[in-house]
């Protein structure tokens, strides 16, 4: 089996819901996996799609020169779709997603006391029950995590890294080496932007019922180990 070093960009979008929740409310998380050695042509790609959609309108423009960035939320699935479309063309073969949703009308009050908690759990599950035995990456020999510090409370970063390396990688090995997660400003990574790009999507997608948004997540989904959502409750 090839092993590979593996770079996992981490993005949500909704929230955690606290208390009794009567409506289907939605709480996403986006995982995009990439081989090191890929990462720049990925970044390349995207930086460039992206560049020709934000070119057509002043306002976008004129943002991403201020913010070193544009949300997901700031642009329409009508122009999302061009990116994607260029991205697997010209490198579907180079990354992986994959899209936790978590209802959090079906879960309970007590699983979704935690915020942080939740996180780690739906990641964990992810990768324990689909990743090792879905992915074409499930052979890592280096993992890094990197994920968005925004979305993270202070006192809940360096939990992550612990839970993940005991819970998969203490009897068992998920990788050769400890799985390793940090924590950065999405404006210095492009990579982060783009699977902001993708989590918005699918919110649109589940929370919204934004119809533009369901070709894009049929398109997505073949980026998937396994061509669906991951659901919890499953």
């Amino acid at each position: 089996m090839e092993e590979n070093d593996i770079t996992v960009f981490v993005d949500e979008s909704g929230t955690i819901g606290k208390g009794t929740i009567k409506k289907d409310n939605f709480f996403i998380i986006t995982l995009l996996f990439v081989k090191d050695d890929d990462i720049n042509h990925l970044k390349k790609v995207f930086k460039k799609e992206r560049l020709k959609v934000v070119n057509k309108k002043k306002e976008l423009k004129e943002h991403l020169a201020n913010n070193k960035e544009v949300k997901g939320s700031e642009l329409s699935e009508t122009e999302k779709s061009g990116i994607y479309q260029r991205l697997i063309e010209k490198c579907g073969d180079k990354f992986e997603i994959a899209v936790i949703v978590l209802n959090n009308k079906d879960a309970t009050v007590k699983f979704r006391t935690n915020s942080s908690r939740v996180f780690n759990y739906l990641i964990k599950t992810y990768l324990d029950s689909s990743f090792k035995r879905k992915s074409k990456f499930k052979y890592p020999q280096q993992i890094h995590f990197v994920i968005d510090e925004r979305n993270v409370a202070t006192e809940s970063k360096y939990t992550l890294q612990e839970y993940l390396n005991t819970e998969l990688n203490l009897m068992e090995s998920f990788s050769k080496k400890d799985i390793m997660v940090h924590y950065y400003d999405s404006k210095t990574y492009l990579l982060l932007q783009l699977t902001d790009f993708i989590s918005n999507t699918f919110y649109r997608y589940k929370q919204k019922n934004i119809t533009e948004a369901i070709e894009n997540v049929e398109l997505l989904l073949g980026q998937t180990s396994t061509g669906k959502i991951f659901k919890f409750p499953y």
